[in-house]
């Protein structure tokens, strides 16, 4: 998106372990089990995605549901289907940076394995909103990768001085959100990509895209593309590819 970007591979600097299983709907993207994005199950046969997290070919694809920490067992499903925003622009000029990923088979709701909740609309998310990022990626710049699923309360932030010359000089769309933690040495990094930005009541608000090379440089804050204008694109893809989900 701009020379000092970078799209995620994966992790969260700072915040704090997860309680076990209290997001059941995160995923884990593993090629050679090996864990490098994160991922949201939106639909017993769907995960949401950034688009860039989607390695080809999509055989070598892992997803892995149901975990705690990453050694866990978990459930392990193929790809049977990866479909990309069709208007998805890859770095340096990323955009559109959403996949949905079809399971191979369909996923039974338990205690540790449960979609979450798309938007209801299109409305934007208001400026301050809090949220939360979760991720398995790495807990500092050259370390090593999350035991355990990891947490950080974040919050968005005004689009207007995200675009600022001090900061991403103009390249936040409408279809971005800019975050921020507090404090500000804390923020999702390589290896949380793809993983969901949660927002007020529960629900999916966005997927996480891109950030600066050093992730907490608090003049390149943590960027995600918002679900909700894509709504009508996820709505359609799962429609035409899957029978209604039972209720």
């Amino acid at each position: 998106l701009s020379p000092g970007s970078v799209a995620f591979k994966t992790h969260i600097i700072g915040g704090h372990e997860a309680a076990p299983h209290s997001r059941p709907y995160m995923v884990s993207l593993q090629k050679a089990g090996t864990h490098f994005c994160g991922g949201v199950l939106v639909h017993p046969r769907w995960v949401l995605t950034a688009a860039h997290c989607v390695v080809q070919p999509t055989q070598q694809l892992r997803l892995v549901l149901g975990l705690h920490k990453l050694r866990d067992p978990g459930l392990t499903f193929r790809v049977k289907a990866a479909v990309l925003h069709p208007k998805y622009k890859p770095a340096p000029k990323l955009d559109n940076d959403l996949a949905l990923l079809q399971l191979d088979s369909k996923v039974s709701r338990s205690r540790t394995v449960r979609p979450l909740a798309l938007p209801r609309g299109r409305q934007a998310v208001a400026t301050g909103a809090r949220c939360s990022v979760a991720g398995w990626g790495l807990t500092q710049q050259s370390g090593q990768l999350a035991g355990a699923l990891r947490e950080l309360d974040m919050h968005v932030l005004d689009a207007r001085m995200c675009n600022n010359s001090r900061f991403w000089k103009g390249s936040i769309t409408h279809n971005l959100i800019c975050l921020e933690a507090k404090p500000k040495d804390q923020a999702p990094c390589k290896g949380d990509s793809g993983g969901p930005v949660v927002c007020n009541k529960g629900r999916v608000a966005g997927i996480l895209s891109f950030s600066s090379r050093a992730c907490t440089d608090i003049f390149k804050p943590p960027v995600a593309t918002a679900v909700a204008p894509y709504m009508s694109w996820i709505r359609k893809i799962i429609g035409r590819w899957s029978a209604p989900p039972q209720t």
